[in-house]
């Protein structure tokens, strides 16, 4: 049975993420005079004036003040407007905080610095493969083993479960095997040749031969086995062919069969933006789904399906 607290913990810390991002955002804003040129008079050339190599970093920023509703626009430019935010963390938010997410938003903080000098900057190390000790840490955080729990729970994954992961990283292969050996089988399936590297080290250390690893673009995927649970997991804001990616997975499943997904979406968190323009740092970052968009899909692909959202950050698919 779903322990409904740990979904609650999960929807608690992406809110914060996000609350925290703004505070970043508001951050960057004074740091680089940003909201003293948006209240001059013509800011489209004032802009120009910033002390900002990378432009297109800059116009990202502006465009990420729109979108949270702190600027409009003019035809003389982005204008700031009259704003107020609470970001109201209750006592009982408090206590479900998962700490170590922080520090790698906050690193993540430091590198705007350097991007704004120019997106190649070797302090920017947000790349999957370059940088793949940054993101293995990530995925070994404790935030990403609670919702690596929600998805075997919501998955009832057992001893015989057949998995297929897509964009998998360097830590679930491990987690997942360790829950379904050595009768279950385990896909995972990733383009950082990089973390599968780390996750590949650790299956053969454990001996793991129940799971098989494959460098692929998720766009690429044509299963020919058929799977009990897929899961997408914090990969989707990395595809920009989401329909197809989710049809192939819809596609991949049994009967029966179910997909986890675990994303902060668009339509239900507030604050996302500020998360999006950090997290964009990456070069591969698209933007996060809606749940009404992976919806729209699978009824317009004309699948035979149930959807349920346990949480704000969750949605379970499940195919008949």
């Amino acid at each position: 049975m779903m322990n409904t607290s740990l979904i609650k913990t999960l929807d608690t810390n992406l809110q914060v993420m996000a609350d925290t991002a703004l505070l970043y955002v508001m951050q960057v804003s004074m740091k680089y005079n940003i909201f003293k040129t948006l209240s001059e008079k013509n800011t489209r050339e004032a802009i120009e004036n910033i002390n900002v190599q990378n432009k297109a970093l800059l116009r990202k920023f502006l465009k990420t003040l729109n979108e949270l509703g702190v600027t409009h626009e003019t035809p003389e430019g982005p204008k700031l407007n009259r704003f107020h935010y609470e970001v109201k963390v209750f006592r009982e938010d408090y206590k479900q905080v998962i700490p170590d997410w922080i520090k790698f938003l906050e690193k993540i903080y430091e590198m705007v610095d350097y991007a704004f000098i120019t997106p190649d900057h070797p302090y920017v190390s947000m790349d999957f493969d370059k940088d793949a000790d940054f993101w293995d840490m990530r995925m070994k955080s404790k935030f990403a083993s609670l919702y690596r729990k929600i998805i075997m729970d919501l998955g009832e994954v057992s001893s015989n479960t057949e998995i297929i992961d897509i964009g998998c990283g360097s830590v679930s292969p491990v987690e997942f095997a360790r829950q379904i050996g050595p009768n279950g089988y385990y896909l995972g399936v990733d383009y950082s040749s990089a973390l599968l590297e780390i996750a590949k080290s650790r299956i053969e250390e454990e001996g793991y031969d129940w799971v098989s690893l494959k460098e692929i673009d998720a766009r690429l995927i044509k299963p020919s086995h058929r799977y009990d649970v897929a899961v997408l997991s914090f990969v989707l804001e990395y595809i920009s062919d989401r329909r197809r990616v989710i049809r192939r997975t819809a596609e991949s499943l049994k009967e029966d069969g179910k997909i986890i997904i675990i994303e902060p979406f668009r339509d239900s968190f507030e604050n996302l933006p500020a998360l999006e323009f950090f997290e964009s740092l990456n070069k591969d970052f698209v933007g996060y789904p809606a749940k009404a968009e992976i919806r729209t899909i699978l009824e317009e692909d004309g699948f035979d399906i149930s959807i349920e959202s346990p949480g704000k950050g969750v949605m379970v698919i499940r195919k008949f």
